[in-house]
């Protein structure tokens, strides 16, 4: 018996995802309707569209101003109409063709209201103009800085800190930085005047960097991405590659959820921007942050970012994003990494009593179901995080799956003196493991097993 799912939805508001859904189960395939609209005939060919999605997509086109449909190509389908923008429902519709596990489920057709939307999203036909890339005002590391002593050390931290920012030295060997500046004039001038404070010779900045800044279009055509503006940005063509950041999840007080998009990116991600990255974010606002509209966001946020040139893509995220980002790996194809730091979903009233085997066993279930073999993981787990159900089991979960059915892993295993449930988030944890996760994200080639950090 073969069982067909289709997932249809109508709302209007981006909450109706976790809100209204008609599963439709088939004991079989039935009898193809007959159609002379050569629409379908064409979308039934170009998308291998079964006799079920066939139907669904003969509602979709029936659908609401505001509309899209998603196929997996292989007979899970999904639509969404009467959206308040084309993004939402493309999410919508992803999100009702992954249900049940399923992966692979790409946005295949959208109407946004007067015309057709193309793959990217935009209802401009291009791609972005991008700009010519501007070398750098800084350099790599602090041996291309020609620093020494103290002042390696600072450097090292201020790669970290947030722009604006800039970095000073003296002749005499003093050095100063500044970070997080309104503008990277303040940036410099500041640096001079801590390195000041310790020099008796003129102090010079010798690295600079500002925010990035989009190129025009660019904000529309990665909808329901943004832009993280703390990092430097390359483009495409430039890029090493680019990471996708997804916060934790708010807090319920009185009723509402806290809203966490102006979270900012675990510094750690900024040795990888450091590193030619560019750097998105997929804030979920609270009344749309669940595991399902967040995976499907994080999906058509990974189309975008191909549809721009983007070759690799790494996700990453902290707590609730972290477990978004492990549900990726089993709904897209081909990621390049995995960064899970805190990776949760349960809480932290229950998650150790009635909830403990129900979050053990979907930690256990996300790490082995992975679609692309070749795809990178790091998993980092801290001690005191009241999140976690079981800190020895989740290891022993992680261990087994690198080995059986394999992966390349990097575990970072509870490390002394970092410890909570955003410790992963921090500076500390930054300057201990930057250059770890550095080098087992830029290796040209990773065996399956687990890789520790040396210290």
């Amino acid at each position: 018996m073969v069982q067909v799912f289709t997932y249809v939805v109508f709302g209007r508001t981006q909450a109706a995802l976790s809100l209204a859904l008609l599963m439709v189960a088939t004991g079989g395939l039935p009898a193809e309707a007959q159609s002379v609209d050569p629409v379908v005939t064409e979308a039934v060919k170009q998308f291998n569209l079964g006799p079920t999605c066939r139907r669904t997509y003969e509602k979709y086109l029936k659908g609401g101003a505001i509309r899209a449909f998603a196929t997996n190509r292989r007979g899970q389908c999904g639509y969404a109409a009467n959206y308040r923008t084309p993004e939402a429902a493309q999410i919508a519709a992803i999100g009702f063709c992954q249900r049940g596990n399923v992966g692979g489920c790409t946005v295949v057709a959208t109407f946004g209201g007067t015309a057709e939307i193309n793959r990217s999203g935009s209802e401009a036909p291009g791609r972005i103009l991008w700009p010519p890339d501007v070398p750098s005002d800084e350099p790599a590391d602090a041996t291309a800085a020609g620093l020494n002593g103290t002042c390696r050390d600072l450097y090292d931290t201020y790669l970290l800190g947030a722009p604006n920012r800039a970095f000073a030295r003296s002749s005499d060997g003093r050095c100063g930085y500044a970070t997080g500046h309104r503008t990277v004039g303040e940036a410099r001038k500041a640096a001079v005047e801590q390195c000041g404070k310790l020099a008796r010779s003129t102090c010079e900045v010798i690295a600079a960097a500002e925010p990035a800044v989009a190129p025009d279009g660019l904000l529309t055509a990665i909808q329901p991405l943004t832009l993280d503006p703390l990092f430097r940005l390359h483009g495409p063509t430039r890029a090493a590659g680019a990471i996708i950041w997804s916060h934790g999840r708010g807090a319920t007080s009185d009723g509402r959820r806290a809203d966490r998009r102006s979270a900012p990116a675990a510094t750690i991600m900024r040795t990888l921007g450091n590193a030619g990255w560019d750097v998105y974010r997929a804030d979920r606002a609270p009344a749309d942050d669940t595991n399902t509209w967040g995976t499907a966001a994080l999906t058509l946020g990974v189309e975008k970012l191909r549809a721009q040139g983007y070759a690799k893509i790494i996700v990453a995220g902290q707590s609730a994003g972290a477990w978004i980002s492990m549900m990726a790996m089993d709904r897209v194809d081909g990621l390049y990494a995995v960064v899970a730091l805190s990776p949760a979903t349960h809480g932290n009233r229950t998650v150790r009593t009635t909830q403990r085997a129900a979050a053990l066993r979907e930690f256990d279930e996300l790490l082995n179901r992975r679609r692309s073999p070749e795809t990178r993981v790091v998993v980092a787990l801290f001690d005191n995080d009241d999140y976690d159900p079981d800190p020895a089991e989740r290891v022993r979960i992680a261990r087994d799956r690198a080995q059986v059915p394999g992966m390349p892993l990097l575990l970072i295993d509870h490390p002394a003196d970092l410890s909570g449930h955003v410790a992963g988030t921090e500076l500390p944890m930054a300057q201990r493991f930057s250059a770890c996760l550095r080098d087992f994200v830029l290796r040209s080639s990773v065996p399956a097993g687990v890789t520790m950090c040396h210290q």
